[in-house]
């Protein structure tokens, strides 16, 4: 009897100096991670921003290159095409002007003739006078055709010419011109399109790779995490056993009596504790089947959230009808179980994710953020679980269904923050 009360009194004891370094060194982790995640996070965004800043500069000098291109193309066509292409048609019509001038002179030539003639004859025109009339005839007849060439060419042939010259401008020099254009400000448009189009995906690709890359490095991060902490609370409680162990065997050997005791009143030495039966691990299943059985909830979940085995709390919680336990009133469930059950249900939420959410949409909604016995530890644990949720919603292996009730519980979550204040 006496060995049975020591040995629980060194359990009591050995638990209690295990359980603060076990919480110091998760805490120093917990701290060690978070810096490295911000390091982390900040060294990729300021790559990513100094890239995306990179890729517009190499864009719009492109751009401005190809403008520039364009625009003396359309100042070359201004400045040779169009003059020769004119030149041509000024050429071209030339020929048109003169027999309109011709047909345009051609009877008053012949009048001034006729009239120049009768009134020789009527004057009496000698053989003396021929002479005379020949020169009167081709003095006036030179003025009369000087004098009416520019009379015509002032009148018609200029109206002419620049009526030609317009339509020739406007039949072929006018929508050559504008052909030339409209094709060449569809190229730049077309350009400018492909290339704003391809710049786009390539730094909407580089973004979610950069991402991708970042979220999958901080899952690792956070799985070596947890696979750090759990394999040093494990090491603790084997050697925890160990000591036990080594403290009753020595113990039985110091003392015949109390090996005497511990083989029974009989002497039958099947009766004493081993070594191997202080090791052997005891399945916590069977405790917590019992404890429900009974109904006695809070034991059951204070004995599955001591042992910080995010597995074991799963496994209750499906055993056990959560969603009816925090309707009921009164609740079965404590404050603090609920407050701690919440913490430790968002520590591994990539896992039966679905599952997962719901238990911890009911548990916030049960839990009274007034209550004096938890009101000091409400802000910075729903804090942490609200950006676990976030973090696990920005995820590419997240659901829709899963980010809709990631949404809801962040609503239950934002509200009881509120009240918090």
């Amino acid at each position: 009897m006496q060995l049975a009360t020591n040995q629980k009194e060194i359990e009591k004891q050995m638990a209690e100096v295990v359980c603060a370094p076990v919480m110091k060194e998760g805490r120093r982790v917990e701290a060690a991670l978070g810096r490295s995640m911000e390091k982390s996070i900040k060294a990729n965004m300021d790559s990513l921003w100094a890239h995306i800043q990179e890729e517009n500069a190499k864009q719009e000098k492109a751009e401005r290159e190809n403008i520039q291109q364009l625009t003396s193309l359309i100042t070359n066509c201004i400045n040779k095409d169009i003059p020769a292409a004119v030149e041509r048609t000024i050429k071209k019509e030339i020929p048109a002007v003169g027999q309109v001038l011709a047909r345009a002179i051609t009877p008053s030539i012949e009048k001034c003739i006729s009239s120049a003639i009768g009134d020789s004859f009527q004057r009496g025109v000698t053989d003396k006078i021929v002479s005379q009339l020949e020169k009167t005839i081709g003095s006036k007849l030179e003025a009369s055709l000087a004098r009416q060439i520019q009379l015509q060419f002032q009148t018609s042939g200029k109206q002419t010419l620049q009526d030609t010259l317009k339509s020739t401008l406007e039949s072929s020099v006018v929508p050559a011109f504008e052909k030339s254009s409209r094709a060449l400000f569809e190229q730049i448009d077309e350009a400018f399109q492909k290339g704003l189009t391809d710049h786009t995906a390539a730094a909407q690709q580089q973004y979610e790779s950069a991402h991708t890359q970042l979220a999958i490095t901080l899952r690792d991060s956070i799985n070596s995490a947890s696979s750090i902490t759990h394999n040093l609370v494990s090491e603790l409680a084997d050697g925890q056993q160990k000591l036990l162990a080594l403290f009753v065997a020595g113990n039985t050997k110091a003392n015949p009596i109390a090996k005497q005791q511990s083989n029974g009143p009989l002497g039958h030495p099947d009766m004493a504790l081993s070594v191997q039966q202080i090791e052997a691990p005891v399945d916590p299943t069977k405790e917590l089947t019992r404890l429900i059985s009974e109904r006695k909830f809070d034991e059951a979940f204070t004995l599955a959230l001591q042992r910080s085995d995010v597995s074991i709390v799963s496994w209750l919680c499906s055993q056990v009808d959560l969603h009816g336990l925090c309707s009921m009133a009164p609740l079965p469930l404590s404050q603090g179980v609920l407050l701690a059950l919440l913490q430790q249900l968002s520590c591994d939420i990539s896992a039966e994710t679905q599952r997962k959410i719901s238990w911890m949409t009911d548990v916030a909604v049960a839990i009274n953020p007034t209550d004096p016995m938890i009101t000091s530890h409400v802000r910075p644990i729903f804090e942490q679980v609200y950006n676990r949720l976030l973090h696990q919603r920005t995820l590419q292996t997240t659901t829709v269904a899963e980010a809709s009730s990631i949404r809801l519980i962040i609503h239950v979550i934002n509200s009881v923050l509120m009240t918090c204040k």
